[in-house]
């Protein structure tokens, strides 16, 4: 008996397991199975010995990848990325899927990442099977609907491999005219609050709204370019997004900018700029670029993508905001080149603002915080009595009063103004905690009502103080039982009013506080001493003029309640 140990390649034979593949056409491999071994007429039994141990062989070297393994083997987007600049209309893109593998592949799915207002779409949806060497097409359209800046990708999940189609660039146009600063710059903020009050005055508040809407309004005054450029602005895209700068935050840069830098340095204290927020760089209204803010911190800014180019010293930097303009904008021409406008801008979005509130509170409430400053005098302090009374006529006969409330509710608006940075910040601080007409806080009159005439003791909690008819008519009188005192070691103090009763004299009476001072006060120690009142915003809209970069206005509507 004679016994072979050894193989058969390839034939080549349609009945091969290794006809038609793509291998044939390289150097081919061992491949042994079982088929026409070598018999000997004579007969005898045949024994397989397959598996035959190789002799190992060492090659020394590397692997040049050629054409082949370039260009096959592989699934193939083209292109692979898709780079918009700046996106001012609706824009398709088409892309081609090629399974460059001698094999049939399946997608099993396509992943989007940050994807907003990007449609990427085909002839068959996945999973479906891509046959060897064959190609699909999809269509990628882009909205102006979306984020700002476009930084998106689709993942073509295939086994093995995940190609990745990457998508960039902005969606905004930047609005740089500059405001004219002889008006104001207004800033206006919207809360939402649903107020129900009750007969007696007892109110129900429920806000309708968790973050602040917000508009900028300012007025531009535009020579020649400029009021071109503002026609093309209005003409091509007054009904979408704006980048539209910060002007009351604006700063410049100290030294200059080259091209693909991704850190602006800048003092950012008390400023607008956040993360994922946008700022603008530019040298006039024409000459501007827009970026994504990665990050902030005291000394600069870090971006998402290097700036497109360079900037020199001087050029300003500006938080920005997504923004709109209203439907209907009236332009007024004052010459064939000169043009007058107030534009309105509403922000895209919500607004978030931290909330910064007194710490300092007396029955769970907080207080005004006294570090503002006082109400400014230049214009009068309007102050209306408002009662819950109705008025029952039938005009047969006499009128019927009926007070359900049974007490006033003051309604006042005061004028202030904040003159740095740290205060306009703590002021909006104060804003945000309030919500528009959601929560109550404790008011002064900043009326001089109260006024001590003899000197009160460590241990006594009894005042005496000028005859007002507190004695006959506040016993006690909601809104009159709270009152702040101002020492003139600039230190404030609060307290309860028990009661008040008849003083020694006609002139006189005496007021009975809940607590003692614990110190000895004579009058002229008192620098002020106000009533306080429980109360709370009387209008869910506040606006804030920015008269310069650093110095605002605004008129508080407040409102006295029932506690």
């Amino acid at each position: 008996m004679t016994i072979f140990a050894g193989g058969v390649l390839p034939s080549g034979v349609k009945g091969d397991p290794a006809y038609a593949l793509p291998e044939k056409f390289l150097p081919a491999p061992f491949r042994p199975y079982e088929g026409a071994i070598a018999r000997f007429s004579s007969g005898g039994s045949l024994t397989n010995l397959l598996p035959v141990s190789e002799l190992p062989v060492g090659f020394a070297g590397f692997t040049i990848r050629q054409f082949e393994q370039h260009w096959y083997h592989q699934i193939h987007l083209l292109p692979g990325k898709i780079i918009l600049g700046n996106l001012l209309s609706t824009q398709m893109r088409q892309i081609e899927v090629w399974n460059a593998h001698f094999a049939t592949k399946t997608l099993s799915a396509i992943v989007g990442e940050n994807d907003g207002g990007i449609v990427l779409s085909g002839s068959s949806n996945p999973p479906t099977s891509f046959g060897m060497l064959s190609s699909r097409l999809y269509e990628v359209s882009i909205s102006l609907d979306g984020p700002p800046v476009i930084e998106a990708s689709f993942t073509f999940q295939f086994p093995g491999e995940t190609p990745r189609l990457s998508i960039s660039g902005r969606r905004v146009v930047v609005f740089g005219l500059r405001p004219h600063w002889g008006e104001s710059w207004l800033e206006r903020l919207a809360w939402a609050t649903d107020v129900l009050t009750a007969r007696d005055g007892t109110e129900q508040r429920v806000s309708l709204r968790v973050n602040p809407r917000r508009s900028l309004e300012f007025t531009i005054l535009l020579g020649r370019d400029d009021a071109a450029l503002l026609d093309v602005l209005l003409s091509a895209w007054q009904s979408r997004v704006y980048a539209l700068p910060i002007w009351p935050d604006k700063t410049q840069l100290a030294g200059s900018l080259v091209a693909g830098s991704t850190f602006i340095p800048l003092t950012t204290t008390h400023l607008e700029y956040e993360a994922d927020g946008l700022l603008v760089i530019g040298t006039d209204s024409r000459n501007t670029e827009a970026a994504e803010v990665l990050s902030v911190a005291s000394n600069g800014v870090t971006l998402k993508q290097p700036i497109l180019q360079s900037w020199p010293a001087g050029a300003f930097v500006t938080p920005a905001r997504t923004a709109r303009l209203r439907i209907s904008q009236p332009v007024t021409r004052v010459t064939e080149a000169i043009v007058t406008a107030r534009v309105v801008f509403d922000i895209a979005g919500g607004t978030t603002i931290t909330k910064q509130d007194n710490a300092t509170r007396l029955s769970n409430v907080p207080i005004w915080p006294m570090t503002f400053p006082r109400p400014n005098r230049e214009r009068d302090v309007d102050v209306e009595y408002q009662r819950l009374a109705e008025v029952l006529d039938y005009e047969t006969g006499i009128t019927a009063v009926d007070d359900s409330g049974a007490r006033p509710f003051i309604r006042r608006t005061f004028d202030f103004r904040f003159s740095s940075r740290a205060e306009i910040a703590a002021f909006k601080g104060w804003l945000a905690a309030r919500a528009g007409r959601l929560v109550a806080f404790w008011q002064p009159g900043w009326e001089t009502s109260i006024v001590p005439t003899r000197k009160i003791l460590s241990n006594q909690t009894v005042m005496t103080v000028a005859a007002r008819g507190y004695a006959l008519y506040f016993n006690p009188m909601p809104g009159r039982t709270e009152a702040a005192f101002l020492h003139k070691n600039g230190t404030w103090y609060y307290r309860t009013i028990l009661s008040f009763g008849a003083g020694s004299t006609s002139e006189e009476e005496t007021m009975t506080l809940d607590q003692t001072f614990g110190f000895d006060a004579n009058p002229e120690d008192w620098l002020a001493i106000y009533f306080l009142e429980k109360s709370r915003l009387d209008s869910d809209q506040i606006e804030l003029h920015w008269i310069s970069d650093r110095i605002v206005e605004s008129a508080l509507p407040i409102k006295s309640i029932k506690g």
